[in-house]
């Protein structure tokens, strides 16, 4: 038996990889952005070959594994990644599906966090805002130091402050900036002001991506401050987005870590949910 790693062709790598891998990893329902993902990472690409013959590949660093595929008529997954992690031992490995992940537990690693897509058609949704709120556009010339405060307060409690710790409100804004930069001029994002105080306690960055061949929208960030969750806020901003998108892009999107509660509201509010991506590390 021979077993090697080979790596070819930048863009018949990415064909493969992105008809193999049975998953459309960032929900872009587009042959061509589908590709167009997969080539960002081709030149880093290797095919799995047996005895001449190709069953398989992943994305392949110094530091890690990304994206493994296995090509039809070969199937056993365990075999895959003896063969791979032999050729290839990482400490890391990214973007690992479930069927993949109860294989590499046996393999020494675990599990270190996953996320994924979210996303559903634009349309018209009426939900109101509550009276004592009012909902106004998001002006990071003149909203950032108030904005930032809000990222922060939102991202220190429960499940964001466990899984990425304390972010500063500089970062915050940082964050913020670096995605309204993606967009094209149509920007949809809003903030939430409480009537009484005059204060922001909440927002959602959304806007078109810019240069996509669907031109979708997308949901970078949506915060609520803990003492005014549950009061709606959270349900008016996204069909007040869902509503601005409608007629301007086909659907809109988001992504996700799993854990996080909002995932739930989501759901209510017509989102669907894209393959779980897992990262793990083996064990020391």
């Amino acid at each position: 038996m021979n077993i090697s790693l080979v790596k070819v062709d930048d863009a018949l790598f990415a064909v493969y990889q992105t008809m193999y891998s049975g998953v459309d990893t960032y929900m872009s329902y587009d042959w061509e952005s589908r590709l167009g993902n997969t080539k960002h990472w081709a030149d880093q690409g290797y095919f799995l070959v047996l005895d001449g013959k190709k069953i398989g590949g992943a994305i392949i660093t110094e530091e890690t594994i990304r994206f493994p595929f296995i090509i039809s008529p070969y199937c056993d997954r365990i075999q895959f990644w003896r063969h791979l992690l032999k050729l290839a031992p990482r400490k890391t490995l990214e973007g690992m599906l479930d069927e993949d992940v109860s294989i590499l537990l046996m393999f020494d690693y675990k599990t270190m966090g996953s996320d994924r897509a979210l996303c559903r058609p634009a349309d018209v949704i009426e939900i109101n805002l509550p009276d004592e709120f009012i909902c106004r556009p998001l002006n990071m010339d003149i909203d950032a130091a108030e904005y930032g405060k809000v990222y922060v307060e939102s991202h220190t409690r429960g499940f964001c402050f466990e899984k990425h710790g304390v972010e500063t409100i500089d970062e915050g804004i940082a964050v913020t900036k670096s995605s309204l930069d993606k967009y094209n001029s149509k920007d949809m994002s809003v903030v939430i002001i409480e009537k009484a105080t005059g204060q922001m306690v909440g927002a959602c960055v959304a806007g078109i991506r810019k240069n996509h061949v669907l031109k979708y929208s997308e949901i970078a960030e949506f915060i609520v401050l803990p003492q005014y969750q549950g009061k709606g806020l959270g349900k008016y901003m996204l069909s007040h987005i869902i509503t601005q998108t409608y007629g301007l892009s086909p659907f809109i999107k988001l992504w996700l870590d799993i854990g996080n509660r909002a995932e739930y509201l989501y759901r209510q509010m017509g989102f669907i949910a894209g393959p779980r991506f897992t990262d793990m590390e083996r064990r020391n």
